[in-house]
């Protein structure tokens, strides 16, 4: 009886009791220096994670100082994976993380991160931003176009990186054919070199300066060296327009009846000629045009 009494006097007691605490997802952690598995090395200034919103926000500074392009972007990659894995389910739903070769780029405002790394709610992939140059060689593979590649008569680029120059060969093929064309004009090896002056000094900030050889069936029959000085001295990119502007003339004068098509392209001709030999006098004397060219 006083068995029953004691088990009646306990239940009625626990009856008041609390229940125990339901258990707690475990917590949210932040890095503080990069994982091992990190390609760049690198420490953390901020990790901020909004466990309400689910959003990340981080900073890290590189100690291996600024890195290549191509590391770069293998970290910004990395940071992607480690960020939205590293706590498990469920992954933010938005991660803004900059990455900084020294430190006064985030201390100063605005802040100027050398890379960034974006994940937005409801889009599919990340953004990605370098902003670590391309390498020289980089820089010079994007300029040229690469249409004739693994062709015998392919263009050929020599650098010398140090002095950041180079000199492109520059075969006159016939247009999609790994055969030299079967005749070659003044003006037209002066349109491959505008064009191949412009897409190099525009697009390889790097570049100081650049020799051309236009070569035709084995034979180098054009050779212009030329500096960024005296690119810009010349005015390519005004040049071309110019040409454009005189083609123009010249189908206005065929369309409108004002000159046959025989002489109308005649007088284009020579037009364009004068001005190609006008921008050649420019180069003073770092020309040399085969008389073959006419």
């Amino acid at each position: 009886m006083r068995l029953a009494a004691n088990v009646l006097v306990s239940v009625l007691i626990c009856a008041g009791c609390s229940a125990p605490p339901a258990p707690t997802a475990p917590a949210q952690t932040g890095d503080t220096v990069s994982p091992k598995d990190s390609p760049l090395p690198y420490r953390v200034i901020s990790d901020e994670i909004n466990k309400a919103a689910n959003t990340v926000e981080y900073h890290a500074l590189l100690t291996g100082g600024t890195p290549k392009h191509d590391d770069m972007q293998k970290e910004l990659e990395f940071l992607y994976r480690h960020l939205m894995l590293r706590n498990g389910e469920p992954a933010p739903a938005m991660i803004s993380a900059y990455l900084y070769s020294d430190e006064s780029q985030y201390k100063t405002p605005p802040r100027s991160p050398v890379g960034s790394m974006l994940v937005k709610s409801g889009e599919p992939k990340p953004q990605f931003e370098n902003k670590v140059p391309l390498e020289f060689w980089q820089q010079i593979d994007q300029a040229i176009s690469h249409s004739d590649k693994g062709w015998k008569l392919e263009k050929k680029i020599e650098r010398d990186d140090a002095k950041k120059t180079l000199t492109i060969t520059f075969p006159y093929t016939e247009p999609g054919k790994d055969a030299y064309a079967e005749t070659i004009s003044f003006n037209q090896s002066m349109v491959d070199f505008t064009d191949t002056a412009k897409a190099l000094f525009e697009n390889v900030p790097e570049l100081a300066a650049m020799t051309f050889l236009g070569r035709w069936k084995d034979e180098d029959v054009v050779k212009i060296s030329l500096d960024r000085a005296t690119y810009q001295a010349l005015k390519i990119p005004d040049i071309e327009e110019q040409i454009g502007q005189l083609h123009g003339r010249t189908f206005l004068e065929m369309s409108t009846g004002r000159s046959s098509d025989a002489k109308a392209d005649k007088e284009n001709k020579q037009r364009l000629g004068a001005v190609y030999k006008k921008m050649l006098v420019g180069l003073k004397g770092h020309a040399v045009i085969s008389p073959k060219l006419k």
